[in-house]
């Protein structure tokens, strides 16, 4: 690897001669002498000794065919014994916190540490392979204020919630980021009082998730993430609804009532903000980022292809985001005493680019987007319904007041709070989803930012939504002609005669088309070499869901 230009190349071909050397090997000494030139190029790239490359080379492989790899499927692989794989935990380990790969819980979980998790190469190593370039900085960050501790504290939270990590590991690591910190006067201040480690995780979060925006948080939601025993979880919920918790009588929490158990929130009481006064924390001058909010600079630029018509919307949505334009148009609305807001709705099938055109406008306007994930987070909305939808709406105005140029209100996949609403008499669920739509009309008649929706099911809007939307852009399938330039966009190497052939043969949405791409880079990651178009043509009769499903290929046959 004596230039950039040929580390892509080099990388690769050494990654398969490893990867096809390594089946059936039995980790035998020939198989090493086979394949020493190949470790040699990647311990040079990685600065890793030839046992951490080969098992970088087939954590590698195993996830370009969209595949995590743990220690079981390195034994059937290999056709090794399991102890000797054991012996490679030092290197797991050391690969691991250098941060070239990152471990997941596995759901087969194990008493044996190296067993129980499931590998993957960082996603940084993979771009710059692919860029052909030098293997980026990795270390991770330093803990060096209390909001670096906080925030490595609200990523722990977020790796157990997503079980990557076992509870165990989440308070072995919580114990010592803790122990690392604390000189900080915060962490200092709160070892002056008794707390157990669930009071001083509770808290930390609580501060975490106020930095970033929110008022409260859920307690039922949170204790499941770090309660194991259901018991123990019940037990310490009602300690707090009925006040007898350190956080409770020390004054630091309050609670928030609700009319259902698990939905009961706690916010920062006076105490709290006076703990934090004292340990020299403002928590409005902080300006780290939150989870829901996209920064047009964090956006990729990627080409869209559209119909003329969509273009049309389009293009002249995007200049009425100009700065000028909008302030221009706001101004007029505001004399004719009518509202001002810039709300759209866009509608249409599935995969037909809704979602990546807002970021796209945000994009090229400047403008942040502040993203709200029903359909992920719906279980949210229920019980809380008013509270939770108002604040949505609060947070976006004082989040509008920081930033340059008016953000995006994004509702993505707002189906389940669109649809027409139902008649008295309904079940409880309909009747709090009837509550959403109210108070979301009232928002929308009185909204004065930029807002998007994307909905895939136009037919089932309430029709008081009509008139809330400013802009209604329908999004269909692309036709053929359409087809044919996003399949020469995304794969050049095919002709213009492959690519109408595609376009004609299968109906395919742009996501699904992306889909294909996927495949054939994926296959490119592994061969080096271009996929033939008949093996296109596999790739795209699989997407359609015949009735056998054909395996990835990622064999030369």
């Amino acid at each position: 690897m004596k230039t950039e230009k040929n580390i892509k190349q080099s990388i690769l071909n050494s990654i398969a001669k490893i990867y096809d050397q390594g089946d059936c090997c039995n980790l035998s000494s020939e198989f090493f002498e086979k394949i020493e030139p190949e470790l040699g190029v990647l311990s040079e790239y990685f600065q890793t000794t030839n046992n951490q490359s080969l098992l970088i080379a087939m954590v590698f492989a195993f996830n370009s065919k969209g595949e995590t790899l743990n220690l079981n499927d390195l034994n059937s692989y290999f056709h090794s014994n399991p102890m000797k794989l054991l012996e490679y935990s030092d290197d797991f380990d050391f690969l691991h916190q250098t941060g070239i790969l990152h471990k997941e819980q596995a759901k087969n979980r194990s008493r044996i540490s190296l067993t129980s998790h499931k590998f993957t190469i960082n996603e940084k190593i993979t771009e710059a392979i692919l860029q052909s370039k030098q293997i980026p900085d990795l270390k991770p960050k330093n803990i060096d204020t209390i909001y670096d501790l906080l925030e490595k504290l609200g990523k722990l939270y977020d790796s157990r919630d997503e079980e990557k990590i076992s509870t165990a590991q989440l308070f072995r690591d919580f114990d010592e980021v803790i122990n690392n910190g604390r000189h900080f006067p915060l962490i200092a201040n709160m070892n002056k009082y008794d707390l157990n480690v669930y009071d001083t995780l509770l808290f930390l979060y609580l501060i975490w998730q106020v930095m970033n925006g929110s008022q409260s948080i859920m307690i039922g939601t949170v204790l499941e993430v770090i309660f194991d025993d259901v018991n123990e979880r019940m037990q310490y919920m009602q300690e707090i609804n009925l006040g007898k918790n350190e956080l409770i009588t020390n004054k630091w929490v309050e609670l928030e009532k609700s009319n259902f158990f698990n939905y009961t929130c706690i916010e920062l009481a006076e105490g709290g903000k006076t703990l934090l006064s004292e340990s020299e924390i403002n928590l409005f001058s902080n300006e780290k980022k939150s989870s829901n909010i996209l920064y047009p600079e964090d956006i990729l630029e990627r080409e869209l292809i559209f119909s003329e018509v969509e273009m049309h919307q389009l293009f002249l949505l995007k200049d009425l985001l100009k700065p000028e334009k909008l302030e221009e148009m706001q101004k007029r609305l505001t004399s004719k005493n009518l509202p001002k807001g810039l709300t759209t709705l866009l509608h249409g099938a599935p995969g037909t680019g809704k979602t990546e055109i807002v970021k796209q406008i945000a994009r090229e306007t400047g403008r942040a987007v502040m993203k709200v994930e029903i359909s992920q987070s719906k279980s949210m909305w229920f019980g809380e319904s008013e509270k939770v939808i108002k604040r949505v709406f609060t947070d976006y105005q004082a989040f509008a007041k920081k930033c340059k140029l008016t953000p995006i209100l994004f509702f993505n996949e707002a189906d389940a709070i669109l649809s027409k609403r139902q008649g008295i008499g309904s079940s409880n669920v309909a009747q709090t989803e009837n509550a959403i739509q109210n108070i979301l009309l009232e928002e929308f008649e009185n909204f004065e930012g930029i807002l998007f929706a994307t909905t895939n099911l136009i037919a089932n809007l309430d029709s008081a939504f009509d008139r809330r939307f400013l802009f209604k852009i329908r999004f269909q399938k692309p036709n053929v002609s359409v087809k044919v330039r996003i399949w020469k966009l995304k794969l050049p190497v095919i002709s213009n005669s492959e690519c109408e052939l595609l376009a004609t043969q299968f109906d395919f949405s742009g996501g699904q088309i992306d889909n294909i791409v996927r495949k054939v880079d994926i296959r490119e990651l592994i061969y080096g070499e271009e996929v033939a178009f008949n093996q296109i043509l596999d790739f795209c009769r699989e997407e359609t869901f015949g009735e056998s499903r054909v395996r990835i290929g990622f064999s030369n046959g």
